[in-house]
C-alpha cells in the first residue's frame, strides 16, 4: 500500500521557508524570494509550490492542512532511506518508549516485515495473540480488511494496537494451509518480562536453559538473576535461547555480553557511515564474568539486532557455540538507530540510522546478511512449524512422557512405571498401545535445535573435563 508521505517526499523544508521569509509574508511571496537562491534551494521552491498547489486545488479541504502535509513529508523523507529509519508521531513515540520499558497495549505479538509481508515473529505467552492461535511465521495479509503488502512496521503497530477491550480483525496466511483464515482478537494491556520464570530451568544435573525474549531495560538484570539461580542448582553449562528475539536496546546487549566476556575485551563497535567521518565507538567488557561455564547460543532467522550483537560477540571470542536451524543465518540487522527528540517535533521522534555495528573481529552483520551458526540443527522448516504447533519448543526428547536426557534407558523407565503404578511389563505395553496416534506423534516431537545445542555442550564437556564429570554423550538418550 502506498504511503501518502511518498507523494510529498521533502515538504518538511517548508518549515525552513517559513522561518527565512517570515510567516506573515505568505507562501507565494516565499516562493518568489527563492528565485535568487542557488540550485539546491530552488528545489525548496518546487516543494513549496507543490504545497501551495495542493492546498489551493485538492478536492478535500480537510486533508490539506499544513501540519498534516508536513507530517506526510517527514514520513516520506524517512521512507527513502532504509526500513529502520522512521518518523514516530507523538503517540507512536510514546508506544515505542512503553515497549522498551516492558509494558504496552495491544495483542501481545512480535512482528516484522519479511519479503514485503507483515509476519508474526512470535506471540507472547498468555496474550490475546497466543490465545487466538497465532504462531511464528504466520503472515498477516489484512488488518480490518486492508491489505498489508509493503506496510511499514510502525504503520502495522499503529493499526494493531488500540484501547484495551477493543477488537481488531486480521486475515492470516499460514504455511502449509491453502486457505486464508480470519481472527478477531480483543486487545489487552501487555506486560512482558525479558526472562519468564518458567523459561529458566535445568535440563539435567549440569546443563541449564534460559530463554531471553527481548532486550528491554531490565533484560540484563533478569538474565543475570536467572544464571545465578541455575548456578545455585549446580549448572556448569548454559543454553541461551535467542531464537525469535528481534533485539532492542544496544546498551542492554552490551551489559549482557559483559556477563560472559572477560573484562577489557571488545564487545561491539559502531562506526558512522558518513564519508570521511572517523568516529568509532568501541564497547568493552567492564566486569568479571559470571564464570567459565560452557555456553551454547540458539539463534534462528528472526534473531536480530541486539541478539546478533550478543551471538556475534560470543562467537568471535570463542566463548561458546552458536546453533541454528539448517539453511538459515540470523536476520542481518547490523545498524544503529538513534532516537532523536527535540521540542520542534512536539513529542514525536526521529529514529534514524546513524551507524553500522561490527563484531569484535570487525565483521559487519548487515553486509554479511546475518551470522552463520557454528552448528546447524538438522530440522526442516516444516518440522519446526509442527514442533511449534505441538507446543514442544524448549522440550527435550521423551520416553513415555519422562525425560530421557538423564541417560535412563527404556528398561529402567518401565521399572519405574511398574513401581509407581503396580503394572506388569505386559500392562505397560498394553497401556502404550492404547495411546492415540496423535498422542504418540506428539511424544516423538521435541525441540531439535535445543537438543542439538545440548549435545554440543555434552561433547564440549567431555573434551574439557574428561572423566571428571558424568557427561557421557552415549547415554544422553539419543
Amino acid at each position: 500500500m502506498s504511503s501518502p508521505g511518498k507523494k510529498h517526499v521533502t515538504l518538511f523544508f517548508v518549515m525552513l521557508l517559513l522561518v527565512l521569509a517570515g510567516v506573515g509574508a505568505g507562501l507565494q511571496r516565499t516562493v518568489m524570494a527563492f528565485d535568487e537562491f542557488d540550485e539546491g534551494l530552488r528545489k525548496i521552491k518546487l516543494l513549496t509550490s507543490v504545497l501551495v498547489t495542493i492546498q489551493e486545488n485538492y478536492v478535500d479541504e480537510d486533508k490539506v492542512k499544513t501540519e498534516d502535509l508536513i507530517n506526510g513529508a517527514i514520513h516520506g523523507m524517512l521512507s527513502t532511506l532504509d526500513r529502520y529509519s522512521v518518523y514516530m508521531e507523538p503517540d507512536e513515540a510514546k508506544e515505542f518508549n512503553d515497549q522498551t520499558q516492558g509494558q504496552f497495549g495491544g495483542l501481545g505479538i512480535q512482528i516484522d516485515v519479511v519479503d514485503g509481508w507483515l509476519t508474526v515473529v512470535e506471540p507472547l505467552p498468555g496474550t490475546p495473540a497466543a490465545e487466538a492461535g497465532l504462531t511464528s511465521g504466520d503472515k498477516i495479509v489484512e488488518i480490518e480488511g486492508e491489505n498489508t503488502k509493503n506496510i511499514s512496521i510502525y504503520e502495522a503497530i499503529k493499526r494493531l494496537k488500540g484501547e484495551p477491550g477493543s477488537q481488531v480483525t486480521i486475515t492470516v496466511a499460514r504455511q502449509g494451509e491453502a486457505d486464508l483464515f480470519k481472527r478477531t482478537i480483543t486487545r489487552a494491556i501487555i506486560k512482558t518480562k525479558a526472562v519468564e520464570d518458567k523459561e529458566i530451568k535445568m535440563l539435567d544435573d549440569h546443563v541449564g536453559y534460559i530463554r531471553l525474549r527481548d532486550f528491554t531495560r531490565d533484560a540484563a538484570e533478569e538474565l543475570e538473576a536467572g544464571i545465578r539461580q541455575l548456578q545455585g542448582q549446580g549448572m556448569d553449562a548454559l543454553i541461551l535461547d535467542l531464537r525469535d528475539n528481534v533485539g532492542g536496546l544496544l546498551d542492554v546487549a552490551v551489559k549482557i555480553c559483559d556477563l560472559f566476556i572477560p573484562k577489557g575485551q571488545v564487545i561491539v563497535s559502531h562506526r558512522a557511515n558518513r564519508k570521511g567521518d572517523p568516529n568509532e565507538r568501541v564497547y568493552t567488557a567492564q566486569r568479571d564474568t559470571m564464570g567459565d561455564f560452557l555456553v551454547a547460543v540458539l539463534v534462528n532467522e528472526f534473531s536480530a539486532s541486539a541478539s546478533e550483537i550478543v551471538a556475534g560477540c560470543i562467537q568471535d571470542h570463542a566463548r561458546g557455540v552458536i546453533v541454528g536451524p539448517v539453511g538459515h543465518r540470523t536476520f542481518g540487522k547490523g545498524s544503529v538507530q538513534t532516537l532523536m527528540e527535540n521540542k520542534e517535533l512536539q513529542g514525536g521522534a526521529l529514529k534514524l540510522t546513524t551507524a553500522k555495528y561490527y563484531t569484535p573481529s570487525g565483521r559487519s552483520i548487515m553486509d554479511d546478511n546475518g551470522l552463520l551458526p557454528d552448528v546447524f540443527a538438522q530440522v526442516t522448516d516444516e518440522q519446526r512449524i509442527e514442533i511449534r504447533r505441538a507446543g514442544r519448543v524448549s522440550e527435550m526428547p521423551t520416553i513415555d512422557g519422562d525425560k530421557a536426557i538423564s541417560g535412563r534407558v527404556m528398561e529402567k523407565n518401565m521399572e519405574e512405571q511398574q513401581a509407581t503404578h503396580e503394572l506388569t511389563v505386559e500392562e505397560v505395553f498394553t497401556k502404550q498401545d492404547e495411546k492415540s496416534e496423535a498422542e504418540l506423534k506428539k511424544e516423538k516431537l521435541y525441540d531439535v535445535e535445543l537438543f542439538t545445542a545440548y549435545q554440543c555442550l555434552k561433547g564440549a564437556a567431555v573434551m574439557k573435563n574428561g572423566a571428571k564429570k558424568n557427561y557421557n554423550v552415549a547415554n544422553s538418550g539419543n
